[in-house]
């Protein structure tokens, strides 16, 4: 659950906090829109080849993976001293989300029993309406408070402490299931849905 919230809250507590990574690190419009756009970007050309990841190599182990490099990336975005290194953070940022969520979905189906599913799914869908809510309000205090003393960069140091505690956490409760059908990573057909995918998305981020 933490980590649907953690991924949908990244897209929507950036919002409120571009004017003020525009001024500080004097940064184009083509950063801003990319500080969003590359994000998504990466999260959905991935996101297929993340779920495949998961039923070969197992659910936790590719989870924990992607907490740990969302993590380091959220890190690496708060470091950040320039547009060009925070958009290059937030691509990255992406795609170990696209390792992380798919995991989460594919060990509930794993985890609970048929009828217990819906209920399961329909809170993973009130934790992730929440996050779109929580986003540019906690972005909008955690920057104009400087609850941290570090600006618009405490944005993704909150990223940090709950990316530890989930792996902790997946590493005690959650099972290394793995799919029984899934032998093998189908290299052709990642290239062909990641291109598909891309061709789909890229257009709507740089279109006018």
């Amino acid at each position: 659950m933490f980590a649907a919230f953690m991924d949908l809250l990244d897209v929507t507590i950036v919002n409120v906090a571009l004017p003020a990574i525009r001024s500080d690190l004097d940064a184009s419009p083509a950063h801003l829109e990319w500080i969003l756009g590359g994000y998504t970007l990466t999260f959905a050309v991935l996101l297929i080849t993340g779920g495949r990841l998961g039923d070969i190599f197992g659910r936790q182990r590719i989870f924990v993976i992607g907490v740990a490099g969302f993590t380091i990336a959220s890190l690496a975005a708060c470091l950040s001293g320039n547009g060009d290194t925070l958009v290059a953070a937030r691509v990255v940022q992406g795609g170990f989300a696209a390792l992380m969520v798919p995991q989460l979905l594919s060990t509930v189906q794993v985890m609970y029993a048929p009828k217990e599913r819906a209920n399961v799914f329909g809170i993973v869908g009130a934790v992730s309406g929440t996050a779109a809510v929580v986003g540019p309000l906690l972005g909008g205090w955690l920057i104009t408070s400087d609850a941290f003393g570090v600006g618009w960069r405490s944005i993704f140091l909150i990223n940090i402490p709950v990316g530890i505690v989930l792996i902790v956490l997946a590493l005690r409760y959650v099972p290394n299931t793995v799919s029984e059908r899934a032998t093998r990573l189908d290299l052709p057909g990642v290239v062909l849905a990641t291109a598909g995918v891309f061709l789909l998305v890229f257009p709507l981020i740089e279109g006018p």
